[in-house]
């Protein structure tokens, strides 16, 4: 029993060191990640993302959240926060809790409003079968200025290692804003090659309610 509880907390710091948006898991002082990615639908709505945090101290994790898009139509939209993340539970604790607090900007057509941003999160290691991985759940209110609508997130993510290479991750994203409920699902496969600092995302975001388009989606993740 010890040497199982033992794999699954090894497991568990590995795959948590690959999560984009670690949820709970607070990042180690002096190190770092950084994500970003690029999406695309049959229309060519594209839009790209930076996400990066790192360790100031073992208790405190600086990270920044970027996104720009731009539609069919050359709308255009973007966001960016600098955020603070503080643990809630005790490092050695099985169910893991955290808050943000962040500051930033978003914009809509070149009109840059300032926003405010708080969030909580949630997460466990998890055994399925012979295989661990990880579940996390993040929440998160962003109000900006009076031009732009308060943006309410409530995230679900499972993910699973199938090999020290491969593992494999479901995401359900929801989003409240302007009146509307926005849901999408977003499988995703992920290759570690070499030593495991980098991790190659394929995914999809498709949407099953409130509308819009399904997003194809290329991310690269580094750790340092």
């Amino acid at each position: 029993m010890m040497m199982r509880h033992l794999a699954l907390a090894l497991t568990l710091l590995l795959a948590s060191a690959h999560i984009a948006g670690a949820g709970p898991w607070l990042r180690e002082k002096g190190t770092g990640f950084v994500a970003t990615s690029g999406s695309i639908t049959a229309e060519n709505d594209v839009s790209g993302t930076l996400y990066a945090e790192y360790g100031l101290r073992d208790r405190l994790t600086l990270g920044a959240d970027i996104f720009y898009g731009i539609d069919r139509t050359l709308q255009q939209s973007g966001s960016g926060i600098l955020f603070l993340r503080f643990p809630l539970s005790q490092p050695d604790a099985t169910h893991k809790w955290a808050w943000h607090a962040g500051l930033g900007a978003r914009s809509r057509n070149m009109v840059i409003t300032p926003a405010v941003e708080a969030g909580l999160s949630w997460g466990r290691g998890i055994q399925i079968g012979d295989r661990f991985g990880w579940a996390v759940i993040d929440s998160s209110v962003n109000i900006p200025g009076s031009d732009l609508e308060t943006r309410i997130k409530l995230d679900g993510t499972i993910g699973l290692g199938f090999t020290d290479h491969v593992k494999g991750m479901a995401q359900l994203f929801t989003t409240h804003q302007g009146g509307d409920v926005f849901v999408k699902v977003a499988p995703s496969l992920l290759v570690i090659p070499g030593k495991g600092q980098t991790t190659l995302q394929l995914s999809a975001e498709i949407p099953v309610a409130g509308g819009g388009e399904t997003q194809f989606k290329l991310g690269i993740w580094r750790t340092f």
